[in-house]
């Protein structure tokens, strides 16, 4: 956890108004995210730290590339990315703790007593949600070949073995329920 201070913003010391900062991610940054989907990577990260007396406002731009494997042959991918639409809201912590409201996902409570703010899990998060829903695959990325057919061609051999019914059990396949 030493290593993600290097993303701590020392707040206190600051003036109202616009504060930018800049950040490096690469591959020692996901290694400090156990279940991270991202292995490696090179990112640069812009945040503009809008500093008011009662809340601060984060913007985030991120651009690089991520190193994913392809959903379908397992080879390992530069995937680009490049965000500009991430935004939270920082606010101190004025209420007792079963009264917060966690129905708004983009406001972060602190309290009045921190003095930094480590802005490193909310980086890994925005480059997380940065992936597609929908699976990278070699077809996706411009530039890239197809998707190993030596691979491919494994896969559905051993798909079509697993279909490949023994016949011990057709009895039971006749049998209904209801």
């Amino acid at each position: 956890m030493d290593w993600l201070r290097k993303f701590d913003i020392a707040f206190v010391g600051l003036k109202e108004g616009v504060h930018k900062f800049q950040f490096h991610v690469d591959e020692r940054f996901f290694d400090n995210f156990n279940e991270s989907l991202v292995k490696n990577g090179e990112v640069e990260v812009k945040l503009l730290f809008e500093k008011h007396p009662s809340f601060f406002m984060l913007n985030f731009r991120f651009y690089g590339t991520l190193q994913l494997p392809c959903d379908r042959c397992g080879v390992k991918l530069d995937y680009p990315i490049d965000n500009d639409d991430s935004s939270v809201v920082v606010k101190f912590d004025e209420h007792r703790e079963g009264d917060k409201d966690d129905s708004n996902a983009d406001v972060i409570y602190i309290s009045r007593n921190d003095t930094h703010l480590n802005v490193g899990q909310l980086i890994y998060e925005f480059i997380s949600l940065s992936i597609p829903v929908n699976h990278v695959n070699c077809d996706n990325i411009e530039g890239k070949k197809p998707c190993d057919e030596q691979v491919l061609t494994q896969l559905r051999t051993a798909r079509e073995q697993k279909q490949t019914v023994d016949h011990r059990w057709d009895d039971l396949q006749k049998i209904k329920f209801n």
